[in-house]
């Protein structure tokens, strides 16, 4: 989750001067990214019209119960784009590569494995497995990876853009919704309430732990978030980062954790955190007139970091598919594009301000 932008004081660093304007950082990332190959693109399009059919299904209606007002502002649109597109897309590209893979992506997956059939025909098997997997199977997994990327998004606005109240009082308060004591009295919180009980709500007692230790980490992400607008500096140079990266994640997971494994969580960790690299660099003035200190700000995330970052999570998702008993070359690099063009998509929605 983005770090929020309230009350934080403002430090000039010396190295605000050396990091060029936005447009050449902007074309620094396509180019690290390189073209990506569209031939890969029906399985983004598969796993996008499932979660943007659960996001109607599951998510509208609590919109439409808790704050209406939201369709019709700009965050209505960030919020699906931000809950389909970019936080409900990684837990189901994770099946395409995971080791106990669900039955409707592992026929598919072992077939594309063993034949060298070209990307689009391998393209239109993956969205084929999601429009089968998306309306015949794993009911309770789809309703609670959307409901829980909604959630993410929804309490991340409310935190950045719409609470007032001093740090420690909204780290209170958000506390509080989260342990159910506190009763929200307006209506993104009352969203987020929504939200959290939806997707809690009947967990299988496979889910209860890691949906526990979810809730866990995102506490923490909100003791990271309430430190860092009281000017407490983060030892690690990271801008109290790495809760909030843990905290999205371990959310994200929870609902297909019996399939992903660790392996997967700790790819998920490095792909949040190379995003978040993203979103400071290239958001670098308005968090100087904002007065957000960040690591790109303290020179801690320079470009040559940024690059390796993403380079990591390249070779990662390439080593999470061989793990995953998909070692055919074709096949690594089929899900190797398909990840680099969903990112390619992620950093034009950045570029545009959709994905803020």
């Amino acid at each position: 989750m983005p770090s929020s932008n309230l009350d934080r004081p403002s430090q000039p660093t010396t190295s605000e001067t050396r990091v060029p304007p936005r447009a050449e950082r902007l074309a620094r990332l396509r180019a690290m990214m390189g073209e990506p190959n569209r031939s890969a693109v029906q399985m983004t399009v598969g796993i996008r019209r499932n979660t943007a059919r659960h996001y109607e299904r599951f998510v509208m209606p609590l919109i439409r119960t808790h704050w209406p007002e939201v369709l019709s502002l700009p965050f209505g649109t960030k919020l699906r784009l931000a809950a389909c597109d970019l936080y409900a897309s990684a837990p189901y590209t994770v099946l395409f590569c995971a080791p106990n893979r669900p039955w409707a992506i592992r026929l598919v997956t072992d077939v594309a494995n063993r034949l060298p059939l070209p990307f689009p025909v391998l393209g239109y098997g993956s969205r084929a497995a999601m429009e089968v997997l998306g309306r015949v199977a794993l009911a309770s997994e789809h309703r609670r990876i959307i409901l829980v990327a909604a959630f993410i998004a929804t309490i991340d606005h409310a935190l950045d853009h719409c609470m007032t109240d001093p740090p420690v009082e909204r780290g209170r308060k958000l506390k509080g919704l989260l342990d159910g004591t506190y009763n929200p009295e307006t209506p993104e919180l009352k969203l987020a309430r929504a939200l959290q009980l939806a997707m809690s709500h009947r967990l299988a007692g496979w889910e209860r732990a890691p949906f526990e230790r979810a809730m866990t980490k995102l506490k923490a992400w909100i003791d990271a978030e309430v430190a860092g607008m009281t000017g407490v500096v983060d030892p690690t140079g990271l801008g109290h980062r790495v809760a909030g990266v843990e905290g999205t994640i371990d959310g994200l997971l929870f609902p297909v954790h019996r399939y992903a494994g660790e392996d997967a969580r700790r790819w998920m960790y490095d792909v949040s955190m190379f995003i978040q690299m993203m979103d400071d660099y290239l958001d670098l003035e308005k968090d100087i007139i904002e007065g957000r200190n960040t690591p790109v700000r303290s020179g801690e995330w320079t470009i040559d970091g940024i690059v390796s970052g993403w380079q990591k999570t390249v070779t990662g998702i390439e080593a999470l598919t061989r793990a995953g008993g998909l070692g055919a070359p074709h096949y690594v690099r089929f899900v190797r594009d398909a990840y680099v063009l969903m990112m390619c998509e992620v950093l034009e929605g950045m570029a545009s301000g959709i994905a803020d």
